[in-house]
């Protein structure tokens, strides 16, 4: 089948259904998406929320939770809650109402129905204040972590040991400010760079021991500013930048953006894959316009964080499932969903929520071990299967309208206005920010930042500058962030400096931070290119390159064409680089 264009019923821009595209949606038995690519994400963002944790109480036993959701009138329980069997899932079971649309009736249903306070999977331990934690021991303030152990302030880091303040980072030991990263030990503030040792502030680097500021890097030691000098002069020249001091830290950052930008920026951070257009792909292949994927995952488009999957189209956060489409937080072992949200170890699963080890389950929220249920009532398989089929016609016969008379369809995930959160507390705002009136013009929902009332004990300006005039008293302190609460940056207002991080930071020779965990995840996120894919020409302009004045090849970059960086095709780059 060809491909079509249309327009997008959000944003009203048009974009490109490509013909491979048609024969998953067959496979999978749904018509062709309405809304573009980015708006899709958008929805599917909306309900992701990482960093917004409140205290509440479990539902049940009245224990006490650090959860993605305010006490706002929803029910949630603690793990052990949920998972026993002192409450009756089929409570809030219903009967179809074959005369409002069917995502009408789940919304009710979501809303009385309990759910688990926090996404977590596996062996979980001593990690309260973490979201999205997955078989990890003392994961601090760290969301969408993969068997870690002892991190603080990561989000989308796997695999990775004693590390501060890392971001879609895999494999590190003893690293901070690790960003699109792997393999590396005992490195700090290294950008898209790989399996260095002993290093500071670098961007794209391989294999490098005993570096410093200095960009494109391939199996060097002892190189400053991209000179090669001895093991004493790299020494000495390491020492005069006087890392372990906030205001020599600040400057080395300084000049490292400077070469950041002024290095050769490869087109697309893509490594050991096939056949794959987006960013940050490892050992994957057949991706199309995706970001975050990895661990031999295959035929993936549309998507963002997905780990050893296989055909995976419109989908965010998915560790180890096969046949998904237009699902968030899919999570592991997941095979054949449809619009269905953080579904543990299920399959054959419709406009589905919070369910564990379910099957062929349709418009049902916070079931286990079920079968064969619609709106959480128990259906015979005959009856299952002949409700769900006239089901699907009635989503196209009755559709929903949100407020904006945006149209849903069987096929398309929730309403941006159902999500329970504001746009403003979920991973939306990281890579499509808004402003709250930009939000609210488009339907989507804000919460309103809640007054913060810490006891500001000490402003950042007058922590010392060196970690080596700081002692213990500082754990007692409460520290003001300068952002003073801005939204943008879901800024907490004020942060404390806790043992382990202080004993961190004393053994790395590196400073306090000024600013709170969330403020620095977002000053990390500008490190990053938009989810965005834009046609340009390579840059190069280097003659030895067989190509003439300027090199004609065209590839799709997250680099906007207007960007000012030295953007290469992987031939230049690679006769450039390595």
């Amino acid at each position: 089948m060809n491909s079509e264009t249309k327009v997008c019923q959000n944003c009203k821009q048009d974009f490109t259904i490509e013909s491979d595209d048609f024969s998953f949606y067959k496979k999978m038995k749904v018509p062709p998406p309405t809304f573009c690519p980015e708006c899709r994400m958008k929805r599917r963002f909306l309900w992701r929320n990482n960093r917004s944790l409140h205290k509440r109480s479990c539902g049940l036993c009245n224990k006490t939770l650090i959860s993605m959701y305010k006490d706002d009138g929803v029910q949630v329980y603690c793990i052990e809650c949920f998972n026993g069997d002192g409450w009756d899932q089929f409570k809030h079971a219903t009967e179809i109402d074959w005369s409002k649309p069917l995502l009408s009736q789940l919304y009710e249903l979501i809303n009385k129905q309990p759910r688990i306070y926090q996404y977590r999977l596996g062996t979980v331990i001593n990690s309260d204040y973490g979201n999205s934690v997955v078989n990890s021991k003392n994961a601090y303030l760290s969301y969408s972590v993969i068997d870690c152990e002892d991190i603080m302030y990561c989000e989308g880091v796997d695999r990775s040991r004693n590390t501060l303040d890392s971001f879609a980072s895999y494999d590190l030991d003893q690293c901070s400010w690790n960003i699109l990263s792997d393999k590396n030990y005992n490195s700090h503030f290294l950008l898209s760079s790989h399996s260095c040792i002993d290093s500071y502030f670098l961007y794209d680097c391989t294999n490098c021991q005993n570096c410093c500021l200095s960009s494109n890097l391939r199996n060097q030691q002892y190189v400053f500013k991209n000179q090669k000098l001895s093991k004493e002069e790299y020494q000495e020249a390491v020492k005069k930048l006087e890392l372990e001091t906030y205001s020599g830290f600040e400057k080395a950052k300084e000049e490292f953006n400077t070469i950041h930008k002024n290095a050769i920026h490869k087109y697309a951070d893509i490594m050991a894959s096939q056949n794959a257009t987006g960013d940050f792909i490892l050992n994957s292949k057949d991706v199309f316009k995706s970001f975050d994927i990895s661990n031999s995952s295959e035929n993936v488009r549309y998507s963002s964080r997905i780990i050893k999957a296989k055909d995976i189209f419109d989908t965010g956060y998915v560790l180890t499932g096969e046949l998904i489409y237009e699902c968030s937080s899919a999570s592991s072992n997941s095979y054949n969903q449809i619009a269905s949200l953080l579904c543990f170890s299920s399959k054959n699963m419709e406009y589905s929520l919070f369910c564990k080890n379910c099957s062929d389950c349709f418009g049902c929220v916070g079931l286990k071990n079920a079968q064969y249920c619609i709106l959480n009532k128990q259906y015979s398989k005959e009856e299952y299967t002949e409700t769900v089929t006239r089901l699907k016609q009635s989503m196209f016969d009755n559709p929903y309208r949100d407020s904006k008379e945006r149209k849903y369809v069987y096929g398309d995930f929730y309403p941006f206005e159902f999500s329970p959160f504001g746009y403003n507390e979920t991973v939306a705002l990281d890579y499509f920010p808004l402003n709250r009136d930009e939000a609210k013009d488009l339907g989507y929902p804000w919460k309103e930042a809640e007054t913060k009332n810490y006891s500001v004990t000490k402003d950042s300006n007058n922590l010392p500058d060196s970690i080596d005039e700081v002692d213990d008293s500082i754990l007692n302190e409460t520290i003001a962030c300068p952002n003073n609460g801005d939204q943008m940056y879901q800024c907490t207002t004020a942060f404390k400096i806790v043992p382990a991080e202080l004993q961190f930071y004393r053994q790395k020779k590196l400073p306090l931070p000024r600013y709170c965990p969330n403020c620095r995840h977002y000053e990390r996120l500008k490190y990053r290119n938009p989810m965005h894919l834009y046609a340009r020409e390579c840059t190069c302009e280097l003659s030895n390159h067989d190509h003439g004045e300027k090199c004609q090849n065209q590839f799709q970059t997250t680099y906007a064409p207007d960007r000012p960086e030295k953007v290469y095709c992987e031939q230049c780059y690679q006769r450039e680089v390595l």
